[in-house]
């Protein structure tokens, strides 16, 4: 056996005994689950202290039909420049808004990905304002880097940390908002935005009156365990041997919660969503919340499609009181646009936010192998199907708690 395969295989059985080693917090204990989201935070570099307050103006304003779409430009962080849009139906009500907050995954464009939009028309037009903000380095974002960005683990954080962060001070803009019924929010997402719904969901579950989550229910070890290379918004350092998502979601309960997938979703299997669907039940049947939980396999593959908008619309539906037979007097004629004519040459990178809030200043990581695998700069580097082996074996050793990463040797 070669030095790369032999060290893949350590890792590799590090990786499943670390998944059959994570400690038993049951989140239907009030103290455990205090826990639970005390190590999510954790993982992920999140602290109360960095939660950005977000300022947003209108840009601008269309309206199709009876549903108008304000294009925002916000402000997170000092220097963090944000966009979104924000879907209102026109209807002239004398009582605030239900909203939902839809977390965006990596649909092509962001916001403007079609089946967002589709998806935030159709809410609208039962009555809910949508908020659909573009996560860092997504849609109009995509100058300040996403996919490959390594200076956010170099200085302790992650850049699920960051979006969690941000999307947290979403939240707080909305509970501000007078339009808006801070009784009737929620969230909701697919994919990425599934990985965002998860954690967001967890820690913001005071605030959210609702939360579906779809297209990722499954569990950690199988996420970090893909021999793939990973959009670098997927690693979640130290998860795996310290939680599972069964137990973040089960820290929603008892409020309404809807998870699904596509029964062919080639992304994540079934067996293992039904597998957390099963231990999140359980999680209310504790709490005598059952109904709450709600969980499905649609036909078809990893996209929200027509048949899942509506089922999540009819979730909605239910759980913000929203009127269910107001459906769309059409389809959307044309996706709303961008926020910006031109993306701010001064704004911050996923880099150089990283660096501001954490106050580490040194020389960049460009690879993540110097951050969790620096051992490997002298190590001979073939691809490995899909992915080289030093990025495979630093995502690995990103995933593992700390206590059980392998380190040099």
């Amino acid at each position: 056996m070669d030095r790369v395969t032999e060290w893949l295989f350590r890792l590799e059985n590090r990786l499943s005994e670390a998944s059959a080693r994570i400690p038993c917090r049951r989140p239907w204990v009030a103290a455990e689950r205090e826990e639970i989201l005390r190590v999510a935070k954790a993982c992920l570099g999140i602290r109360d202290e960095w939660i950005p307050a977000v300022r947003a103006e209108v840009a601008g304003e269309d309206r199709q039909g009876r549903v108008a779409v304000q294009r925002l430009r916000a402000v997170s962080w000092d220097g963090c420049a944000g966009a979104a849009h924000l879907f209102l139906p026109l209807e002239e009500s004398r009582s605030k808004l239900p909203l939902a907050i839809l977390c965006c995954g990596h649909g092509k464009g962001g916001k403007q990905a079609l089946g967002y939009q589709q998806m935030a028309w159709r809410l609208a037009h039962l009555g809910c304002a949508v908020l659909v903000p573009d996560n860092i380095g997504q849609g109009e974002r995509v100058a300040m880097g996403h996919a490959d960005a390594v200076v956010p683990f170099q200085c302790g954080l992650s850049v699920q940390g960051l979006i969690v962060m941000e999307t947290i001070g979403w939240l707080n803009w909305v509970l501000a908002d007078s339009r808006f019924d801070a009784g009737r929010i929620a969230a909701i997402g697919n994919s990425g935005g599934g990985t965002l719904t998860l954690f967001f969901g967890a820690l913001c579950r005071e605030q959210l009156a609702a939360l579906s989550s779809s297209g990722y229910p499954s569990t950690f070890g199988f996420v970090a365990a893909k021999e793939k290379k990973h959009c670098h918004c997927n690693l979640l350092p130290g998860v795996v041997g310290s939680l599972d998502m069964w137990q973040l979601y089960g820290s929603f309960a008892p409020k309404p919660l809807f998870l699904f997938q596509g029964k062919l979703d080639c992304l994540f299997p079934e067996d293992l969503f039904h597998s957390a669907a099963r231990k999140v039940g359980e999680v209310y049947r504790r709490l005598g919340a059952a109904p709450a939980c709600r969980t499905s396999v649609f036909p078809g593959e990893h996209s929200w499609d027509d048949g899942r908008r509506e089922a999540l619309a009819g979730f909605l539906a239910g759980a913000l009181g929203l009127d269910a037979a107001r459906a769309p007097a059409g389809p959307l004629a044309e996706p709303f646009g961008n926020c910006y004519d031109v993306w701010p040459a001064d704004a911050h990178t996923a880099d150089s936010l990283a660096v501001q809030l954490s106050g580490v200043r040194t020389e960049p990581c460009r690879e993540l192998y110097q951050v969790y695998a620096p051992y490997l700069a002298d190590w001979p580097d073939p691809p490995l199907g899909r992915v080289g082996f030093r990025q495979l074996a630093a995502q690995w050793e990103a995933f593992l708690a700390p206590s059980l990463r392998l380190g040099g040797g």
